[in-house]
């Protein structure tokens, strides 16, 4: 390892403006980054206050990035005990660093070590930082110098319990509970008294020391917001400087924030007013944890109802600041502190709305504390009038849509409506008002929906004020959040009829009268009215209608078409100008995102239109390749076009063999291996290929091309699978001996190495085995003999068979694949045991026999016994000695299901879903290959017979009579008796 000195001239290359200087360093600092006291070495460097700042700065830092890679014991090139136990008794010692960033990367540090040292190496050092920062909160007086290491103390403890906190063992979190109190009885009384001093030096109008005093405060009160919420498991047994700190909070947020608001507005992202803002939020998160994880305890402390009451008094103060002239927006004033509007009404709707709060009325022994919890919400919080004064002031300042909004909708409506569909609660005041609104009418019904009711039925209002304005946004806002409350008392399609939006001259009234639209359709529009509202929705959809109204009109329409009780037929009238609407909004929109929400409606309507599509499936087919150009390097939006084709070839049926040309090139790109978009790309494009080839009837050269991407597409992974596997027994179903003829081989031999793979899961086996299976009905054995040959299938299951070596479970899989073979080319498969030794040929039908008793399906129990009656005959000693141990499987399938096809359906788990309702051109194939497949077809009583006498005739009569006379008699005379 290099002395100090060395390190200090490569940190000091590094800090160099030379790119090569720096290159070289870094080279050089990541060879030494696991080299025995490099990181005891980067310490000394950081700790040297005689070095220059730069350098000092990138020691901590790499210091911190190495304590995060090697300082845990188990990880690879761990730092050594040695070097560790030199480093950690000087860890605390440098808490004075005046340097803001070094100090920063410095607590980082500490507090990352502490994460893997404490408690179990390092007990200590809670007990030391402790003692440090007592000492300090003694010395600091109105020295600026103790104020510096009093932060950097406090903030390596917000980090430590920061960390203790995310620790989730039982064992570690009562680690965390049991020193709580030690700490908070330390942190409080400096929180306490940085409070007691900001106020002196407030009062004397000195603000020197302000600053330092704030960040203290801060600093204490992110600690003690942990402490209190996750440090005690019962808050009601916590000590009383715990108790005594929350029921202070209340006064302190209240004085701090009007210290705040009497800045004036340009002086409030000053340091001081940063600081402030901090730490009045860091009040209202403590109030929100501790109302999340102490529901009940939240509610009966004594200063819930002053400090929710102080939360709605600023609602109100700051409420006539919410609405403004649409018209003139610049005439709005600003709102002093939005996110703690946020908070309060956040910790209203948590009140209103609780699980916890909830007493079950079938439960007779409901916790007292409930009871009493819901007590002082009904009686002290949550009175009538309170809630009805609640109500109103959400509807007329808070849920109306802004001057802010109007603005961003004229000046960019597609980002404006994708920031609407987002769950943006937590960071819009308006999104926060209206969940506590729909919340406040939910769980007061009787009170709020017939007053609501009341208030939307008195008409239309015409005033063009301001106020109207407002009124009536507020009012239409209320009715679509609402809609699932009131719906029983409102009847929704007469008051759409009363308020016509196209006759209205503003944007906003008919952008609101669409999105009710799509409010209500879910909850209650009848059947016999939505032709109305269709009718509405496309006059506000059609080119002439701002943007935005008529991107809400085509959404809305799409909750239309999307809702259980749509009617296609009814539906079918409104189509063309459905898709002229569509195509025209796909024109004008620029965003990939609005572009997407387009397409999908587009793919949804296809989907549920299904036939009625058919007329207009080439306009709709004009709009891919515009659209697929758009969505370059765009892969989600990319996938959104694949599902609309697949939707459409799926509505065209067998009519989508005119597209075959035209998408191929799409199902390349998706599923191309080599180009990275794949992975983004590739369920969506193996959907759009096996709905293509399911509806074909026939197949393009361009689709058959295709299939030279299975092998690769085989080996790509097990998610996508059973989705190529089917889309194999697509092909052949559609002309096995066509695609046998050109990719036979190929095809045979990428599942070989899929059945044959020891790291495969049996499931996937399974499935590349009912693919074979799949194969061999519907290829002709002239087609299929060579390839299977070449392929080696034939050899891997024969072998696996033969070797015995793996469960039954996997084995069973190559042996109904024999059987499936044997039934289907006897000649083939006699010729290959022929071929084999004659010992490996009685070791494969004695082991083939025997996994009879393991094949649970009764369809290839069947199968099996057929198999076995075909492969008597032969002249093969090595099948025919072991007929004694075939005569019971035989008795037992045909005293079973003798030749009834009880068991037989044309319809298996591979239709594709909605069968039944569109016909799939690969449903007629299928279930022509399942009536076919001799496990259902054949009578075992005849193929018996028939092999029976075969046998006979070609190994003679004498001979045969010895091979019968070695079956048990009673098993053979069973036998006779179910053939007669």
């Amino acid at each position: 390892m290099h002395n100090k000195q060395g390190v200090i001239a490569i940190i000091k290359q590094a800090c160099s403006q030379d790119p090569t200087q720096v290159a070289q360093a870094e080279q050089s600092l990541g060879r030494w980054e696991t080299k025995p006291m490099f990181y005891a070495t980067l310490f000394d460097i950081f700790a040297d206050r005689s070095l220059p700042m730069q350098v000092r700065w990138l020691a901590i830092i790499s210091l911190k990035n190495g304590v995060e890679k090697y300082w845990k014991k188990t990880a690879q090139h761990a730092i050594q005990i040695e070097e560790k136990e030199l480093m950690r008794p000087r860890l605390l010692d440098v808490l004075d660093e005046e340097n803001p960033q070094i100090a920063v990367q410095y607590c980082v540090t500490i507090s990352r070590i502490a994460r893997w040292e404490f408690p179990r190496v390092w007990p200590e050092f809670i007990d030391v930082l402790m003692g440090r920062i007592k000492h300090i909160a003694v010395d600091s007086g109105s020295a600026t110098c103790g104020y510096v290491t009093e932060h950097n103390a406090l903030y390596t403890l917000h980090l430590f319990i920061k960390t203790l906190c995310q620790r989730t063992l039982a064992a570690e979190r009562q680690a965390f509970r049991r020193l709580t109190p030690m700490v908070f009885c330390i942190v409080a009384p400096i929180y306490a008294e940085r409070i007691r001093q900001f106020n002196e030096v407030l009062q004397a109008g000195s603000g020197s020391e302000l600053h330092a005093l704030l960040k203290s405060i801060r600093l204490c009160i992110k600690t003690l917001r942990r402490l209190l919420v996750f440090g005690y498991e019962k808050i009601e047994e916590a000590d009383p400087a715990a108790q005594e700190f929350y029921m202070a909070t209340a006064g302190h947020q209240a004085a701090f924030y009007k210290l705040f608001a009497d800045l004036p507005a340009e002086h409030r992202d000053s340091a001081d007013g940063l600081v402030l803002r901090k730490i009045v939020l860091l009040y209202g998160k403590l109030y929100l944890e501790f109302q999340k994880y102490h529901a009940l305890r939240f509610i009966t402390m004594s200063c819930v109802k002053p400090m929710l009451a102080w939360y709605w008094a600023q609602i109100q103060s700051e409420a006539p600041k919410m609405i403004s002239s649409p018209t003139d927006p610049d005439s709005a004033q600003e709102l002093i502190l939005e996110p703690l509007l946020i908070q309060g009404l956040e910790l209203y709707k948590n009140v209103v709305k609780n699980f916890f709060y909830v007493i079950d009325e079938g439960v007779e022994d409901k916790d007292s504390a409930v009871k009493h919890c819901r007590q002082v919400i009904d009686n002290d919080i949550l009175v009538p009038a309170f809630i009805t004064q609640m109500a109103e002031t959400l509807i007329n300042f808070y849920i109306p849509l802004k001057a802010k909004d109007l603005e961003k909708w004229e000046d960019d409506p597609e980002a404006w409506l994708v920031e609407e569909d987002s769950d943006y609660w937590a960071f819009d005041v308006r999104r926060s008002a209206e969940r506590l609104f729909v919340d406040i009418v939910d769980q007061n019904r009787s009170l709020m929906v017939p007053e609501l009711v009341n208030m939307l039925q008195q008409g239309v209002i015409v005033a063009n004020t301001d106020a109207a304005f407002y009124q009536r946004e507020g009012l239409y806002s209320a009715l679509g959040l609402c809609a699932n409350q009131i719906y029983d008392g409102m009847d929704f399609c007469q008051w759409l009829k009363d308020h016509p939006a196209i006759d209205s001259p503003m944007g906003v009234v008919k952008w609101r009268i669409a999105w009710l639209i799509g409010k209500w359709v879910p909850v209650k529009l009848p059947v016999e009215e939505r032709g109305y509202a269709y009718s509405v929705l496309l006059q506000l959809a059609q080119r002439g209608e701002p943007l935005i109204v008529r991107m809400e009109a085509l959404g809305s329409l799409l909750l239309c078409v999307d809702d259980w009780d749509f009617n296609a037929e009814e539906f079918a009238p409104y189509l063309e100008a459905s898709i002229e609407s569509i195509t025209s909004v796909l024109g004008d929109v620029n965003m990939a995102e609005s572009r997407m929400r387009i397409v999908n409606f587009l793919s949804t309507l296809v989907c549920r239109m299904q036939r009625e599509i058919v007329p207009f499936a080439e306009n709709i087919v004009k709009l891919i390749p515009p659209l697929w150009q758009s969505a370059a390097q765009e892969n989600l939006y990319q996938t959104t076009i694949l599902s609309l084709v697949t939707k459409l070839v799926e509505a065209l049926g067998v009519q989508s063999v005119v597209l075959q040309q035209f998408i191929a090139p799409l199902v390349q790109h998706s599923i191309d291996l080599n180009d990275p978009a794949h992975v983004y790309l590739i369920e969506d494009g193996l959907e759009l290929w096996l709905a293509l080839v399911r509806n074909a009837s026939a197949l393009d050269p361009s689709i058959m091309a295709l299939l030279q991407n299975i092998p690769s597409l085989l080996q790509y992974g097990t998610e996508t699978l059973r989705k190529i596997l089917k889309i194999i027994e697509s092909y052949v179903l559609i002309d096995g001996a066509g695609i046998f003829a050109e990719s036979g081989l190929m095809l045979l031999c990428a599942l070989n190495d899929l059945v044959s793979d020891n790291n495969l899961a049996a499931r996937a086996i399974a499935a590349g085995y009912t693919t074979l299976h799949v194969i061999v009905q519907c290829v002709p054995m002239e087609a299929c003999a060579q390839p299977l040959t070449q392929s080696n299938l034939l050899w891997t299951a024969f072998t696996r068979i033969v070797d015995k070596r793996e469960a039954a479970q996997l084995l069973i899989y190559h042996a109904v694949f024999m059987s499936r073979l044997a039934v289907h080319y006897p000649a083939l498969f006699g010729e290959f045991l022929a071929s084999q030794d004659a010992s490996l040929s009685s070791t494969f039908t004695e082991n083939w026999i025997d996994l009879y008793d393991d094949v649970g399906q009764i369809i290839q129990r069947r199968l099996y016994a057929i198999s076995l009656a075909v492969a008597i005959a032969t002249t093969n000693d090595g099948i025919l000695k072991n007929l004694p141990s075939m005569v019971p499987i035989w008795n037992d399938i045909i005293s079973d299901t003798g030749s009834s096809l009880v068991y037989f359906s044309d319809v298996d788990d591979d239709m594709p879903e909605g069968y039944g309702e569109v016909m799939v051109a690969e449903n007629q194939r299928r279930q022509k290959m399942l009536s076919n497949d001799p496990a259902h077809k054949f009578d075992i009583k005849e193929v018996l017979t028939q092999s029976m006498a075969e046998c006979e005739r070609l190994n003679g009569p004498e001979r045969f009579q010895a091979i019968v006379a070695q079956v048990d008699v009673v098993d053979l005379e069973d036998l006779k008796n179910q053939l007669s």
